[in-house]
């Protein structure tokens, strides 16, 4: 019997029409499930899914950054699925947790903000390609009532400012530390339009 992609990725997947990258991102994702749906977890072959979290404080004035060990970059929280979860946005919950120490956080939007693709180095391993399932997640409280907590995985983490420009709804990326991966920048100014559509 041939096995078949768990529902709630599914269903996720396809809310992910709303994201920021647009349907056809998410149409490729289904795809990519759908055909092979191993490609859940880290054994799934070198072209999998991932997940991860944008968590920006409750004003929405800073996002958190963490130091990839591995990678050697600063970036959103964020990993494999592990085995036997269906979900990306309680995975991307969970690395949050495991990464940062933030649990109370609002998903905003109706699913993933984001589906981003990127090759990896040798460092990764047996991992060539992550197609990441990226949610946008707000916090309860400011980044200066909200310390973030450092993992054995993400031995640094930081708040970020990310604020408005002029009346919005563009945001500045200025304050993105040296390292920073490179395609966060470009995200965030996706995202920023994303947030004002989506706040409530």
């Amino acid at each position: 019997m041939t096995a078949e992609a768990p529902a709630p990725a599914l269903a996720e997947l396809r809310a992910a029409a709303t994201a920021a990258t647009g349907p056809g991102a998410a149409e490729d994702y289904l795809e990519l499930l759908r055909g092979s749906p191993g490609a859940l977890y880290r054994g799934g072959g070198p072209h999998h899914l991932t997940a991860s979290a944008v968590v920006i404080d409750a004003p929405a004035e800073h996002v958190a950054l963490v130091w990839h060990r591995k990678g050697r970059f600063w970036v959103q929280p964020g990993g494999h699925l592990e085995q036997g979860e269906t979900s990306f946005e309680r995975a991307a919950r969970r690395e949050v947790a495991e990464e940062i120490g933030v649990t109370a956080l609002e998903r905003l939007g109706p699913g993933p903000a984001v589906l981003h693709r990127h090759l990896l180095d040798t460092a990764f391993g047996a991992c060539a390609e992550h197609w990441d399932v990226q949610y946008l997640l707000r916090a309860d409280s400011p980044a200066a009532a909200l310390p973030l907590h450092a993992s054995e995985e993400s031995p640094e983490v930081r708040w970020v400012p990310w604020p408005l420009r002029g009346a919005g709804p563009e945001r500045s990326t200025d304050a993105l530390p040296e390292g920073t991966v490179a395609d966060m920048p470009g995200k965030l100014d996706a995202l920023a339009p994303y947030l004002m559509r989506y706040s409530a």
